[in-house]
């Protein structure tokens, strides 16, 4: 357990703690004026619609990836693969919470309309679903952590282009704020997701 907290702030450090289309994964947020003026930000707690869907979004997510984190753990023959899943799986779940009762707090749905042409312009409706982990239960144990980190690796980079839609539009400075570390957080586990392919 220890292992995996170290692992888990590692990432964390590693990060250093409207919308935006066509955003490639990258170590380092776009810059300002790849996104466009966003709105200024709300002192007051207030929201708007983007930041409405880019929680959704994000909370639409974390199912999928939990399942994938959860297999990652009870399958992998890789000591590295384990523990990293354990790690992102501590810090999802910590940034799931907060989501979930921020939309709570809001009056807003814990998930996004299911109208896959209202979400075109930030990456689509999250793209792991049971087809993908059904294909990763069912991947033979010589290919389980290549096509694990194949799939976290789409799944993460996702995450980044619904963080940069929000840092292009949102006005919830807690929300600005989440997406700032999940773009952060997301970009170096791809690269360290990529590493660990080659």
């Amino acid at each position: 357990m220890k292992r995996v907290v170290a692992l888990a702030a590692a990432v964390l450090v590693l990060a250093g703690c409207g919308s935006t289309e066509g955003a490639a994964p990258a170590a380092q947020p776009p810059a300002a004026s790849a996104l466009g003026s966003p709105p200024p930000i709300s002192p007051s707690g207030a929201f708007n619609d983007t930041d409405v869907m880019f929680l959704q979004m994000m909370v639409g997510q974390y199912g999928p990836a939990a399942e994938l984190l959860d297999l990652a753990r009870s399958r992998s023959t890789d000591q590295k693969v384990r523990e990293l899943a354990a790690a992102i799986a501590v810090t999802q779940a910590d940034e799931a919470r907060t989501m979930r009762d921020w939309l709570a707090t809001w009056k807003q749905a814990p998930s996004p309309a299911a109208d896959p042409h209202l979400h075109e312009g930030h990456g689509g409706l999250p793209a792991t679903g049971p087809k993908e982990i059904e294909a990763l239960r069912g991947a033979a144990a010589a290919d389980f952590d290549k096509t694990f980190l194949n799939l976290l690796i789409g799944h993460q980079h996702q995450a980044v282009e619904y963080a940069r839609m929000e840092l292009g539009g949102g006005i919830h400075s807690g929300a600005l704020e989440l997406a700032t570390r999940v773009d952060q957080t997301r970009s170096s586990e791809i690269a360290m997701m990529l590493g660990m392919v080659a």
